[in-house]
């Protein structure tokens, strides 16, 4: 049987080994046909094949049909591959949901490198930013407290569209360990009616914000986290993409000094979006 198995390579990220791979391929094949068939064409040891098969018939993706010999029937390639998807998103929501015990077992083992060769991280570029730093946030065990602008909204929502929504991430695991999520979205008359568009685009995340405020530009975009760590946030009008760079410090008296800061500006912060309705360029219902 000749078959493009580079073709197929998507199975194997899939963690299917390759005994499965070539049984499902060469079921799709014949679209009906017994075991002797699949091992012939598939060059499958006649060990195997019966194992690889029950393991396909319990996720869904091939049928049985009682008979003898016991013979197999493909799915139709639109409802495979759905299914196969399924499979893909319910692997993914298994290992999120069992991911603070993986992180618990990581930050139990013993740390070889000094403290001082472990208090500062560079990440260099937007991608990196989020997917580096920002995710960073889900480990928080009691509070974040986060200053964002413009720079940070292109970032997140350029991820998203890269298939990483890291709010939603960050969400769930507010909802999961408790920790205290206030923010305060710094904006311009430039920037507002982006800020706006981004609240309303990422509504479902932000709105499980422990509070959510709004002042006028520092210009210097923050994160804080369990008063310990620090994200500082590095853009630059002659970068493409603005945001170039952020550092994560550990030091807590860094920390103490950027979370004094963030309570002040939260009390002469605005408190909700009724007061920058006006801004110029706001899009009209």
């Amino acid at each position: 049987m000749r078959v493009a198995w580079n073709d197929f390579g998507l199975l194997d990220d899939a963690g299917f080994g390759s005994y499965e791979k070539r049984a499902l391929v060469a079921l799709a094949v014949h679209g009906v046909c017994d075991a002797a068939t699949l091992c012939r064409d598939g060059d499958i040891p006649t060990s195997k094949i019966y194992a690889a098969m029950e393991k396909l018939a319990q996720l869904g993706l091939v049928e049985l049909r009682r008979s003898r010999p016991l013979l197999y029937a493909a799915l139709p390639p639109d409802l495979l591959v759905e299914r196969l998807n399924a499979i893909a998103r319910e692997r993914a929501e298994a290992f999120a949901n069992a991911s603070s015990e993986l992180r618990a077992a990581f930050e139990k083992l013993p740390r070889r490198l000094k403290s001082s060769q472990a208090r500062v991280d560079l990440a260099l570029g937007a991608e990196s930013h989020v997917k580096r730093h920002l995710s960073r946030l889900a480990g928080a065990k009691r509070r974040i407290l986060s200053y964002l602008e413009r720079g940070d909204l292109a970032a997140i929502r350029a991820q998203r569209e890269q298939g990483f929504d890291v709010l939603k991430t960050l969400a769930r695991e507010r909802e999961r360990s408790g920790a205290e999520h206030r923010a305060i979205f710094g904006f311009s008359d430039r920037s507002a009616p982006p800020l706006m568009a981004f609240l309303r685009d990422f509504a479902a995340a932000t709105r499980t914000l422990a509070g959510v405020r709004y002042s006028g530009e520092i210009g210097h975009p923050f994160h804080v986290v369990d008063d310990d760590i620090v994200i500082l946030a590095l853009d630059h009008p002659f970068i493409g993409e603005g945001r170039f760079a952020s550092l994560l410090v550990q030091d807590t008296a860094l920390a103490a000094q950027l979370a004094h800061g963030f309570d002040q500006l939260w009390q002469r912060a605005l408190k909700n979006l009724r007061e920058i309705r006006a801004w110029p360029g706001r899009e009209r219902n």
